[in-house]
């Protein structure tokens, strides 16, 4: 069997997060950074959620790889997904790559939060603060929007991935 075969006929070898426990972790101590109210916890959570959506961004990226390469066979085709880039560089590959279920709105909630959080950095020293929290809370309730979002577009990959298993790789490689 070939790479892409060895690698849907084993969920286990699907994209996935990377180091899903330290995102987690990432997570916990953004909620409880945001919890405090205060500005310097609402500008840590927002910092947080940035590198977790950067994440999200990746993993989705790595999805339509896959996908791409799936449908393709039994041509092949490589890609590098960049690493260590600016969350707008994931939104641009993204933008480019194949459709998948609500995308759009995806990339229109990632593009404000990055918008809100550019702006709320910005204006930190020629802004009032409570402003710049009001920023800071709006972008928080559109990360809570995008990991809905992104976990409702991984169940869908998902169900798509276990498709091309079943249907296309199944009867031949089992």
């Amino acid at each position: 069997m070939d790479e892409i075969v060895n690698r849907i006929m084993d969920s286990d070898n699907w994209p996935n997060i990377e180091l899903p426990e330290n995102l987690e972790l990432l997570n916990d101590m953004a909620e409880d950074s945001f919890s405090t109210g205060t500005f310097s916890g609402l500008l840590s959570a927002i910092l947080m959620y940035h590198q977790l959506v950067e994440a999200m961004c990746v993993h989705l990226l790595e999805d339509c790889h896959f996908l791409i390469q799936l449908s393709v066979h039994p041509a092949t085709i490589q890609f590098t997904t960049p690493k260590n880039r600016m969350l707008g560089i994931y939104v641009g590959e993204l933008k480019e790559s194949v459709s998948f279920h609500k995308k759009d709105e995806f990339l229109e909630k990632v593009t404000a939060f990055n918008t809100i959080r550019n702006e709320a950095i910005h204006k930190m020293r020629k802004s009032n603060l409570d402003t710049v929290s009001e920023y800071l809370r709006e972008a928080k309730h559109l990360f809570d929007e995008i990991f809905e979002l992104y976990d409702e577009i991984q169940d869908d990959f998902r169900v798509v991935f276990h498709g091309f298993k079943k249907d296309v790789f199944g009867d031949e490689y089992s």
